[in-house]
């Protein structure tokens, strides 16, 4: 650069000016390469603090999102157990009606087929969503049903056991909740001591302790009708306990609540999602059209420092 007292002030006023083209130029090609306006807040100014704002609200909807996706899970869980705990009611209900002519106990193996029945019922009440079990209330790390644990008596009829008895419940009487907006909270689930699930696993219980003689006792066919009772008690509208199917119900009021907000977040998302790109991204084509005239403008500068550096008295004159 030329170092004279005359020509130094010019020199620097050049030199500044292309170190700020240059680092508009860097900016530039940052904001190209990320697609973003700036690396730092504060290159956002008054837009920083809204930026922050809805980031905050966005991850708030994230996580109401994944309780939502948790719950759902654990509710398709639940209903498909009681489904198919009522659909299990229903069979061995039928199965108990052809017996009440008297001589086809043995022919069906009914404390066979019961006992096997119950033991199904047993693991559908156990079920898990991981390491979590969804009928114990919250005792998630505990087996809700343990017909074995030493509390509940097992039936031995005739006569028939009516109960009740609740004696295998391993949970306790929580009712789960999930948070899914700001205020509110969802209490979801059912436990498995609930009046129909223990008169399923009585029904189910006292016809596999049973003995069929040939032909059937007029005590032990008692037993047979007694467990038809108990059955339909879990299966129809018996007007003081819930059945089955209103667990059921209730279980699909939950899921269509969560659904609901569900619904609600994802639009809120979608919202959050788009202001804060505008506040963030920049638009491409007008920042390639800044790099290049950056570009421009940077090669210019380092022309007129190249000829400023070969300026001379006999090049001046």
């Amino acid at each position: 650069m030329v170092s004279r007292i005359g020509s130094h002030a010019q020199s620097q006023i050049v030199l500044q000016a292309t170190l700020r083209t240059q680092a508009r130029l860097f900016d530039s090609q940052t904001q190209v390469a990320t697609g973003k306006k700036t690396q730092t807040f504060s290159g956002l100014a008054g837009d920083a603090q809204r930026l922050l704002n809805a980031k905050a609200d966005l991850a708030k909807t994230d996580q109401f999102l994944e309780n939502i996706v948790i719950a759902e899970q654990r509710l398709d869980m639940m209903l498909f157990s009681v489904d198919r705990v009522d659909e299990v009611a229903r069979e061995m209900r039928s199965l108990f009606q052809s017996a009440r002519n008297g001589d086809t106990a043995n022919v069906l193996d009914i404390p066979n087929m019961a006992e096997q029945f119950r033991d199904l019922v047993v693991d559908l009440l156990n079920a898990k969503d991981n390491e979590r079990f969804l009928f114990s209330g919250g005792k998630t790390d505990t087996k809700p049903v343990d017909l074995g644990n030493g509390i509940y008596t097992a039936p031995a009829p005739p006569p028939y056991d009516d109960g009740p008895d609740t004696g295998y419940y391993e949970g306790d009487s929580t009712v789960n909740s999930v948070r899914i907006d700001n205020s509110f909270v969802v209490s979801y689930g059912v436990l498995a001591n609930a009046d129909p699930f223990e008169k399923v696993i009585r029904a189910l219980d006292n016809m596999a302790q049973m003995t069929f003689t040939e032909p059937p006792t007029a005590a032990e066919l008692a037993v047979v009708e007694a467990a038809i009772t108990e059955l339909n008690e879990a299966i129809e509208d018996n007007g003081v306990n819930p059945t089955l199917q209103n667990i059921a119900s209730g279980i699909a009021l939950d899921q269509n609540l969560i659904a609901e907000q569900r619904s609600k977040h994802n639009s809120v998302k979608v919202f959050l999602e788009t202001k804060i790109g505008d506040i963030e991204n920049v638009d491409t084509a007008e920042a390639v059209a800044k790099l290049n005239f950056e570009q421009v403008q940077l090669e210019a500068s380092f022309q007129v420092i190249a000829r400023i550096q070969r300026l001379t008295l006999n090049t001046f004159f």
